[in-house]
């Protein structure tokens, strides 16, 4: 991507997703607390503690930083003008942090009440901000290139949130019957439309600016995010329709997921291939970061294959898939994006708000000063032991206390880099005006 196809001019506020940014690293203490307090719960997919862990990562991080990303993203990269987008982000992000606290105390306290008011919040927050970010997009005058990823991503979000509620009515309402077959839908939905699409739309357009790599393949740009919303369709029709006789339905689904898993392998090595071919050969912590979590999606997805087909299983597999997928790969990924996008927003911030004519343009600090590498770095190692401990709790119930207390340490640290980044912008702000004064 060149910087000529940016509409830097359309940028928001950097309040709008500072603040989801900055907050995404506590949800993730959470978390940890939660599993030093409940360490049983690593033993259960199932268990009210772990249900609760999940989301804090799922909704309090994950989701939590793309909100933020998307909106930063879709007035930059596709032209897309968000009305009032200073407004809109502090609705949603009310919505999304008090939502997910709700429902999170509700599973951990199994209080139905909670459960379905913390729902409700996020459902009417995320069902307004859907709609108003397909309706920016439709509206845009924007490429199809551009917009269809994140179409595609917002319609999974949709089916998620959507089958997100209807579980939730179960553990709420007496009417609603329980049904747990559709939590794997449920998760499917949210990890392989919502954040896979979405991961490979961001892709396609920060690898190659932020980490000087040739573009993606146009085929793959164009078809890999339409094959993972295809099957995902598909599987969630030939699960929810009558059973097919001889079990061609489980022949079925297993094919749609094997094109699934086929395009994620696509991407993990498709970008770890043009990040060799990268112009500038320095070090950089942030493709320390993407190694890893590519790396733990080639895990996640062998180990899957392994299970649905080999039908390969032992204690805790279902559990170190989803540490592979949410923590090794997503949030790796993610971790990385932020030490890119933090710098680079208030970089640009800063170059927008002081005038460029004047001295103080000299004054404007260079990206890798406004988070300095030794500190990312520092922080990407305690991650590395972060996952490898959780990973080793799987099967040594011991150390689970260990293992969270690494991962709360990861993310206070993460936490104190991003805060001290986007203190940067404030501090120099202040001088220049003080200054100009």
């Amino acid at each position: 991507m060149k910087d000529a196809a940016l509409s830097l001019e359309q940028t928001p506020p950097l309040a709008v997703p500072l603040i989801f940014m900055l907050t995404a690293p506590f949800f993730a203490v959470l978390a940890s607390l939660i599993a030093i307090t409940h360490p049983e719960a690593l033993s259960n997919r199932w268990d009210p503690a772990m249900i609760a862990m999940t989301h804090l990562l799922t909704l309090g991080f994950i989701t939590m930083v793309m909100v933020g990303a998307l909106q930063q993203l879709l007035p930059v990269l596709a032209g897309v003008q968000l009305s009032n987008p200073l407004r809109l982000s502090r609705v949603i992000y009310f919505g999304l942090a008090t939502g997910t606290l709700v429902l999170c105390a509700g599973f951990l306290l199994m209080l139905p009440v909670l459960i379905g008011a913390g729902a409700s919040l996020l459902g009417v927050s995320f069902l307004w901000l859907i709609a108003r970010l397909l309706l920016a997009i439709v509206q845009s005058e924007a490429s199809t290139q551009v917009t269809r990823g994140m179409k595609l991503a917002l319609f999974s979000f949709l089916v998620t949130l959507l089958l997100g509620l209807y579980l939730a009515a179960g553990y709420t309402l007496p009417q609603v019957s329980m049904q747990r077959t559709l939590t794997s839908l449920h998760i499917g939905w949210g990890l392989f439309g919502w954040v896979g699409i979405l991961v490979f739309t961001i892709s396609y357009q920060v690898v190659p600016m932020f980490q000087v790599t040739p573009k993606y393949p146009d085929l793959m740009i164009r078809w890999l995010a339409v094959a993972i919303f295809s099957s995902l369709v598909l599987i969630s029709f030939t699960r929810v329709t009558a059973p097919l006789p001889g079990g061609t339905g489980d022949l079925l689904v297993l094919a749609f997921e094997s094109v699934m898993a086929a395009g994620f392998a696509l991407y993990a090595l498709m970008t770890i291939r043009l990040q060799q071919q990268r112009r500038r050969r320095v070090a950089d912590v942030t493709m320390d970061y993407w190694r890893f979590g590519l790396t733990c999606l080639l895990l996640a997805l062998v180990t899957i294959a392994l299970a649905d087909g080999a039908k390969v299983s032992f204690p805790g597999i279902d559990l170190m898939i989803g540490t592979l997928m949410i923590v090794g790969f997503t949030m790796s990924l993610i971790t990385g994006m932020l030490y890119k996008i933090i710098p680079f927003l208030v970089w640009l911030h800063l170059t927008n708000t002081i005038d460029i004519s004047t001295r103080w343009q000299q004054k404007i600090p260079n990206m890798k000063k406004i988070v300095p590498d030794r500190h990312a770095r520092f922080q990407f190692r305690l991650h590395l032991v972060a996952v490898g401990l959780i990973l080793t709790s799987l099967q040594f119930k011991e150390i689970v206390e260990v293992a969270a207390i690494a991962f709360m340490l990861s993310n206070l640290y993460l936490a104190f880099n991003l805060v001290r980044g986007a203190a940067v912008y404030r501090r120099v702000v202040s001088q220049a005006s003080h200054t100009t004064q």
